[in-house]
């Protein structure tokens, strides 16, 4: 059994369908976007126990999403995984910083793309309270406070996305842990790349 026909897709293609996402909360089902739909058009209310599979055609940045996130959860410890992330994205996670809704940064690159700039990199050094360079391919998100446990787990970095970008928005605090769990224990793994396999 599929989620949609081959006529919808046939349709959808026609209609050149943009970002879209399909929400769950005990049973999925599914929503597609029209074009140039935003985050919140896409995600609506975030509710609790709700997941999210969303699709984006370059409409949004992790960065972005991960804005959205906070101004509906507030201030939060924000845990982070990804292969590649630009000066404009760490220039952004510091003005959320600044402005208090990331009360704790941790994160993960990849040790060869994840930053090619030595001065990006002693920017978000400045900026989270760990972060480590490792052999990361993962691109995942948690925003954690007393009342929200957030997991996002995709497949854009922490860059300007111009391509289509799918993932999973997760509004489980156990999900959350979890994804948080394995992250602070690669950050506390001493191993550290030093560019050689």
């Amino acid at each position: 059994m599929s989620l949609f026909s081959t006529e919808d897709l046939k349709r959808k293609k026609a209609d050149k369908a943009g970002s879209g996402g399909t929400a769950s909360v005990g049973t999925t089902h599914l929503t597609i976007g029209k074009a140039n739909e935003k985050l919140h058009q896409v995600f609506g209310q975030v509710a609790q126990n709700q997941s999210v599979h969303y699709v984006s055609l370059g409409d949004w940045s992790t960065h972005d999403l991960l804005f959205f996130l906070l101004e509906r959860t507030g201030p939060a410890r924000v845990y982070f995984t990804t292969w590649a992330i630009s000066e404009y994205a760490i220039r952004q996670l510091y003005q959320f910083i600044e402005q208090g809704l990331i009360l704790e940064l941790k994160g993960i690159f990849d040790y060869r793309n994840g930053i090619r700039k030595p001065a990006e990199l002693q920017f978000l050094q400045k900026i989270t309270t760990d972060i480590k360079a490792a052999k990361c391919h993962a691109k995942v998100t948690v925003i954690e406070n007393d009342h929200w446990g957030i997991s996002v787990v995709g497949s854009a970095n922490y860059t300007r996305n111009p391509r289509i970008e799918a993932g999973v928005l997760c509004c489980d605090k156990v999900v959350a842990a979890f994804h948080r769990d394995w992250i602070l224990s690669e950050l506390s793994n001493n191993s550290v790349f030093d560019g050689t396999e």
